[in-house]
């Protein structure tokens, strides 16, 4: 594991491994923004996903109580999804890099200033806490059942050319918008009227730099694209 996402995506450059799996969206805490804007500043490929039923665990140290805890650590998305839970017990989230991170930090006794291990416990998977040596205090805390995170398989290269008709697949696009009156709309017309459906649909704010980027690399690949195509452009 690395300790945040953006390390993931410089493994993979880097060639230290050859894939990266990483959390793109969750039934309850919705998009995962820090991955959807790596992606577009690492040059990597999508080449799969998972959807994970979510389970939630709130672990602490042997010997503790959960009327004992005053705080729960774990990543964002994590606390989002058992906030009811830590509302009616009157527990304070507090968000760290990681899941499985929070249950060592506890383990390690590294906890950000004001927290003990004594007052502290992590919400993370029954598999964390056992790797961690943590009791697990309350199991499938999440706020609904329904819990589920999509995560994404990145790679440095494509998978196009192994996918066969009888294969399901995804095509993911990138694309900016004019400033002006119906630009959205004007954009999605062309799908719509070749019946080409989307699952869904993210906007992020671009900054200047990765604006540029985009369209570098667009034109690279739409170059690339016109000089193998059999087909005509369009």
């Amino acid at each position: 594991g690395r300790p945040c996402f953006e390390d993931c995506y410089k493994a993979v450059m880097n060639q230290e491994c050859d894939y990266a799996c990483v959390p793109i969206e969750n039934s309850l805490g919705g998009s995962i923004h820090d991955n959807y804007d790596l992606m577009l500043r690492y040059d990597l490929t999508i080449v799969g996903e998972h959807d994970f039923r979510v389970n939630h665990f709130l672990s602490a140290m042997p010997g503790v109580k959960k009327e004992d805890i005053k705080y729960a650590i774990s990543h964002p998305q994590a606390l989002a999804q058992c906030d009811n839970y830590l509302r009616a017990n009157g527990i304070t989230p507090i968000p760290t890099y990681d899941t499985a991170g929070s249950a060592k930090m506890i383990s390690e006794d590294k906890l950000p200033k004001g927290l003990s291990r004594e007052n502290t416990a992590a919400i993370a998977s029954d598999l964390a806490a056992e790797t961690y040596g943590l009791d697990v205090l309350a199991a499938r805390i999440e706020d609904d059942k329904n819990n589920y995170t999509r995560f994404l398989l990145l790679a440095r290269k494509g998978v196009g050319r192994y996918l066969t008709k009888d294969i399901p697949a995804k095509t993911s696009i990138v694309f900016t918008l004019p400033d002006s009156p119906g630009a959205l709309y004007k954009a999605l017309a062309c799908f719509s009227l070749r019946d080409i459906d989307f699952s869904k649909i993210e906007s992020r704010p671009t900054s200047a730099n990765l604006l540029q980027y985009l369209r570098f690399r667009s034109e690279l690949e739409g170059r690339k694209a016109r000089e193998t195509a059999k087909m005509p452009r369009f």
